[in-house]
């Protein structure tokens, strides 16, 4: 996979710069998975590990982190923020998000997904949106952040960084699949360079909603 490789080239200033952009994001993001101590999340792409030190607090020591993500190069750099961590209760997994299944992860049970910057990035995201929510167990929590740049306000500039740079789609609507399939929907949005930088979460249903 291209895009793939083109992760392993920038991964040693990938994290830099998302911070600085995405830093606060991050925060509210994990805020709204309500984790407890002691259950499994699953953070895909996890990149670089950087939700790893706001996820293992909240975990704790008997809890879970599964990292997820198809660039090598993203993972080795997470791999080395584990060992200098000491972390061990985070297990990596190189795959193709549209491939993982609780064998894959070595883990029947996922009490939580979290996404950032990844459904406007992988291929067959509406796929991939899915294959990740049927993984979640019923009752468990589904965040995702991304960017949305369409409109008359979008900044031609941004958009054009973010597609090339980031080598994303600023255009997908990605907070609606979660937003069909979870009745206690909730979406933060914040301004960003003439578009949105936009956070949604929801509880999976102890059974499907119907259409």
């Amino acid at each position: 996979m291209k895009k793939a490789s083109y992760y392993d080239l920038i991964s040693g200033f990938y994290e830099y710069f998302t911070e600085k952009l995405h830093g606060e994001h991050r925060v509210e993001a994990i805020e709204l998975l309500r984790l407890e101590n002691g259950q499994t999340v699953l953070d895909v792409p996890c990149g670089t590990g950087a939700n790893f030190p706001l996820l293992c607090p909240l975990v704790g020591a008997t809890g879970q982190i599964l990292g997820c993500d198809y660039s090598r190069g993203m993972l080795a750099r997470a791999r080395t923020k584990i060992t200098k961590a000491g972390w061990g209760n985070i297990r990596l997994v190189h795959a193709d998000v549209r491939a993982l299944t609780p064998e894959l992860l070595g883990s029947p049970r996922i009490d939580a997904v979290i996404c950032m910057l990844g459904l406007s990035v992988v291929p067959d995201w509406q796929l991939s949106f899915d294959r990740m929510f049927d993984l979640v167990r019923p009752g468990g929590r589904f965040v995702t952040m991304d960017l949305f740049l369409e409109g008359k306000a979008t900044s031609p500039l941004a958009n054009g960084y973010y597609r090339v740079i980031a080598q994303a789609h600023s255009r997908r609507r990605f907070w609606e699949p979660l937003e069909q399939r979870v009745p206690d929907f909730e979406s933060i949005e914040h301004r960003w360079f003439g578009g949105v930088a936009k956070i949604v979460a929801g509880t999976k249903p102890l059974a499907p909603i119907h259409q």
